[in-house]
C-alpha cells in the first residue's frame, strides 16, 4: 500500500537547513556586532575623551551625564536590534534554504532513478526560474528513460542506427 504514514510536511518548518540558516544568521550578527562596536566607540568617544583628559569638575559633570544617558539608551536598543536581525536572517534564509532543500530532493530522486517530486516553490521563495528549469530537466529525463528501454527485436533506438 505504500508508506502513507511516513509523509512529512516540510512547509511549516522555519529552520529547514540549520547549518546554513543559523550559520548565516550568526555571521550576519558578527559583522553587525563589529559595525555596532565601531558606532558605539564613536558615540562614546567624545564623552570618554573629556572624562579622561579633563580635571575641571564643571566640564566633567556634563560629560559624565552624557555618558550615562548614552549607556542607558544604547544597550537595550542594541540587544533588541540584534534579536530582530537574528530573526530576520532566519526568515530570509528560509526563502533560500527551502528551495535548495526541494532542489536537493529532486536531484536525489534523479540520481536514484526515481520519478522526482514536482518542484513547487512558495510565492516568496527565491530561485523560481531554477524550479522551472528543474521541472523541464525532470520531464526530459523521464522521457529519455522511457525511450531507452530495450526495444523488441533488438533494433537500436531511433538515431542510433549506423
Amino acid at each position: 500500500m505504500g508508506n502513507l504514514g511516513t509523509f512529512e510536511h516540510h512547509r511549516r518548518k522555519r529552520i529547514v537547513d540549520p547549518g546554513f540558516q543559523v550559520g548565516l544568521a550568526v555571521r550576519l550578527l558578527l559583522v553587525l556586532t563589529a559595525l555596532f562596536a565601531t558606532g558605539i566607540a564613536l558615540a562614546f568617544a567624545p564623552s570618554a575623551y573629556v572624562l579622561a583628559t579633563t580635571n575641571d569638575l564643571k566640564s566633567l559633570e556634563p560629560a559624565a551625564a552624557e555618558f550615562l544617558v548614552l549607556h542607558n539608551r544604547l544597550w537595550p536598543a542594541a540587544l533588541l536590534s540584534f534579536a530582530g536581525i537574528f530573526v530576520y536572517a532566519i526568515l530570509i534564509s528560509h526563502r533560500i534554504a527551502g528551495p535548495v532543500y526541494r532542489i536537493d530532493a529532486v536531484l536525489r530522486a534523479l540520481i536514484d532513478d526515481r520519478d522526482p517530486p514536482v518542484v513547487k516553490f512558495r510565492d516568496g521563495d527565491y530561485f523560481h526560474p531554477t524550479a522551472t528549469l528543474l521541472g523541464e530537466l525532470s520531464e526530459k529525463m523521464r522521457a529519455s528513460r522511457g525511450n531507452t528501454a530495450p526495444r523488441p527485436g533488438g533494433d537500436p533506438p531511433p538515431g542510433d542506427a549506423t
